[in-house]
């Protein structure tokens, strides 16, 4: 179970790092929110928002671009994993995704970051 979480945020991780909103669209659940920090400054928009928005915006990440998934935890059709990224869009993040499996698709239901 935790192998298909992990590959849930990794569907996130490699949008990201491709600059592909569908890819990022799709790691998503429909109604998704993300709320967080971007330095000083508070930020909250639903996920396809953010997939449309801000990743299709971007450029694809540079070679500084790394991430790491760990603290998965699964209960059942919930989970909760956290993942670093380092130098996406210019800035390090914490991320705590909560996630949702429906339907036997795990979905990114809610983003709480801030930039570390």
């Amino acid at each position: 179970m935790e192998d298909e979480v992990r590959a849930a945020v990794q569907r996130y991780v490699d949008g990201c790092a491709a600059a592909d909103p569908a890819l990022v669209r799709a790691a998503f659940h429909d109604d998704a929110r993300m709320w967080g920090y971007l330095g000083p400054d508070y930020v909250t928009m639903g996920g396809h928002e953010f997939a449309d928005a801000v990743v299709g915006s971007a450029e694809p990440a540079g070679a500084g671009y790394s991430s790491s998934i760990h603290g998965i935890e699964v209960t059942g059709d919930v989970a909760h994993a956290i993942l670093d990224e380092r130098q996406f869009l210019g800035a390090d993040f914490r991320n705590h995704f909560g996630l949702v499996r429906r339907d036997g698709v795990w979905r990114i239901s809610s983003k709480v970051f801030t930039t570390v």
